[in-house]
């Protein structure tokens, strides 16, 4: 597929749709080893062998098959600058918009605009999640996100608007349904014009989240959200997480500047403050701290 062709249906052309070469429709399971075992090296403490892996491998399978979108996607998630996590699932969507790793890539491509405080940009990946994804959990995820997007913004109305096209759509137990209450809690207050206890109780249930960490020096792991080139990148991300009550702070005397949370003992503990971030709408990965 060259590449206007790839540009038609990424963005949403559907009548060009069927020029699309046949690829696999499943990953290959050389594939699947590969990318497993990255994860494992990762979580052993060896991100850097982890990343040569994969990078071998995004150099070596098909481009615009399912493969190459699930080398792209793992090479993104264990990726230790942003700048190089953006740059591979902006190529997944490119070159390959059909893969079932697609959305989950434009989920956080949005994430990472929400994280510099860019919901209109946000947007842009939240409305086309909702359009190219429009049902299963996806629907809600982007639902959840747009959502969030207006509030970022101060449009309540806007927020709760986008939050109404979740009814009738059936959300299972989980991040999701958590992340769902306390959105409608946020609108119902709004409209019983409690707004400020609704707020209380969001920064109360974000402080919950991150305040069990140990204190600094006590333990070898952390979470990381980001990390980037450059020290003031880092600084301004440290100052959002810290308006949301996260204590973040910045790891490394240079690049990659790395934005983590916490001091944990063990990486279950990193891990178990991991979950509690993600129920945030927060993404990173556990960490050793940098010496």
């Amino acid at each position: 597929m060259d590449r206007v062709t790839r540009l038609m249906v990424a963005t949403g052309c559907a009548a060009m749709v069927w020029i699309a070469p046949m690829v696999s429709a499943q990953v290959t399971p050389g594939v699947e080893r590969t990318t497993a075992r990255a994860r494992a090296l990762v979580d052993g403490g060896d991100g850097d062998a982890a990343r040569m892996l994969l990078d071998s491998l995004v150099g070596t399978v098909p481009v615009g098959t399912f493969d190459f979108a699930e080398a792209l996607y793992w090479r993104a998630v264990l990726a230790e600058r942003i700048g190089d996590a953006e740059r591979d699932w902006k190529r997944l969507v490119i070159d390959v918009p059909l893969s079932p790793r697609a959305p989950d890539a434009l989920v956080r491509l949005g994430e990472l605009e929400m994280l510099r405080a860019h919901p209109a940009e946000a947007r842009v990946y939240f409305t086309r999640l909702l359009r190219d994804f429009p049902s299963g959990v996806y629907r809600a995820k982007g639902l959840l996100w747009l959502t969030r997007s207006y509030f970022e913004e101060r449009n309540t109305a806007g927020g709760c608007r986008a939050l109404d096209s979740l009814r009738g759509i059936e959300i299972a137990e989980g991040e999701l349904r958590l992340q769902s209450d306390e959105l409608q809690r946020r609108c119902t207050g709004t409209m019983a014009n409690s707004a400020p206890v609704a707020s209380e109780k969001s920064v109360a249930s974000e402080k919950s989240a991150v305040s069990a960490k140990p204190v600094a020096g006590s333990g070898r792991y952390s979470v990381q959200l980001a990390a980037y080139d450059t020290r003031a990148d880092a600084a301004a991300a440290v100052q959002r997480f810290t308006k949301r009550d996260i204590d973040a702070r910045i790891d490394g005397e240079q690049k990659p500047f790395r934005v983590r949370v916490g001091y944990y003992t063990t990486r279950a503990d990193a891990a178990s403050a991991l979950n509690r971030l993600k129920k945030l709408g927060l993404t990173g990965f556990v960490a050793e701290r940098t010496p």
